[in-house]
């Protein structure tokens, strides 16, 4: 079963015309042997229009849609600003960093759309048979580093709200996606690299701030699209080599004379090299569990939740489920966070 598809743009769908034009984009430098790195701005935004323009001419629901009327033209129109200006970050925290755009929507796994795969990532079950995982990674940085090649993993999220890592819902197992990225590039001996070392979510639309008229032009020009997520602290260097007295303007970590790029620990995305394998191995355990579990037939109608967070909420099945909030009970999940989850990870 499946929800029926409306014609109408919803977040989900213009989450798709934002994926699709930015691989049309990468995809269009790599040709041309460049990437966002190496390009100007102007040259950059040129380039922009011509896959948005194309994409939306070719596209037969884009393309309906834009010419059904003139909201949804704006609709469309707004939303090549948005990407505009989301590029031009790219850009930025590219040419601020050693980390250089390679693959773009790079899939693995059971490919069925006809693009090529980087291989097989499969785990063993520990009562016999094989996990075969599959996904696709929207955005794979590389960066030749003391004669490795190492990636950088980017999931692009439509909002800033989307990016935030929760170590909780990845200690429960509600998302590993992150983790799962870097054990695929890790481990896949297909994969164009030697090791991952983070996985980042970033915003493609920025939210609007507040600011008092004094600090209007101040808060206009500061980087709006953090990347989120976690990475190997020993390679802060390159991802930024000038995160400021405090925290990095591009990524989630923050430095400070007695801990350097540790600071902060407990909120921050950098984790000690140690901690960093730990927790893969961690999230590669957590899923081996799950699937033994589905395996197993553990399929109880009882969902979960985490503080005021439950799973009915993403539900689009609620009318064929047996379960009801007001006679059931939730499947209540303690709350972790970062140094709850290493302490675990460190203990095991």
């Amino acid at each position: 079963m499946k929800p029926r598809r409306e014609f109408k743009l919803e977040p989900l769908d213009l989450g798709n015309f934002y994926h699709a034009v930015l691989d049309a984009l990468h995809k269009h430098l790599a040709v041309e042997g460049r990437d966002f790195a190496d390009v100007d701005d102007d040259r950059l935004i040129q380039l922009l229009h011509e896959r948005i323009e194309d994409f939306a001419s070719t596209d037969p629901f884009i393309s309906k849609f834009r010419s059904r009327s003139d909201h949804n033209a704006f609709i469309i129109s707004n939303a090549s600003e948005v990407l505009g200006e989301c590029v031009l970050e790219i850009a930025q925290m590219a040419r601020a960093g050693a980390f250089r755009p390679l693959l773009s929507e790079a899939a693995f796994g059971d490919v069925r759309t006809g693009e090529e795969s980087l291989g097989q990532f499969e785990l063993p079950l520990p009562e016999g048979g094989v996990l075969t995982l599959s996904g696709k990674i929207d955005r794979i940085d590389v960066a030749e580093i003391e004669g490795r090649r190492v990636a950088l993993v980017f999931d692009y999220k439509r909002t800033e709200s989307a990016t935030t890592f929760k170590w909780s819902q990845f200690y429960h197992g509600l998302n590993i996606q992150l983790p799962m990225y870097l054990l695929a590039l890790s481990e896949m001996a297909e994969a164009p690299v030697d090791g991952a070392i983070g996985a980042f979510c970033m915003p493609i639309e920025r939210a609007p701030a507040s600011a008092a008229l004094d600090d209007l032009a101040q808060k206009a020009d500061r980087f709006g699209r953090k990347a989120k997520g976690l990475f190997d602290g020993a390679y802060a260097q390159q991802l930024d080599p000038d995160p400021g007295s405090r925290w990095s303007q591009f990524y989630n970590f923050g430095v400070t004379n007695k801990d350097q790029q540790y600071g902060y620990y407990a909120n921050s995305g950098a984790l000690k090299p140690d901690d960093f394998q730990r927790v893969l191995e961690f999230a590669r355990n957590k899923m081996i569990a799950l699937a033994a579990e589905i395996m197993g037939g553990q399929v109880a109608v009882h969902p979960y939740r985490l503080g005021t967070q439950v799973a009915c909420s993403h539900c689009d099945f609620k009318a064929v489920c047996r379960f009801d909030w007001q006679v059931n009970d939730y499947h209540f999940l303690e709350p972790k966070s970062k140094l709850d989850v290493i302490g675990e990870c460190n203990g095991a």
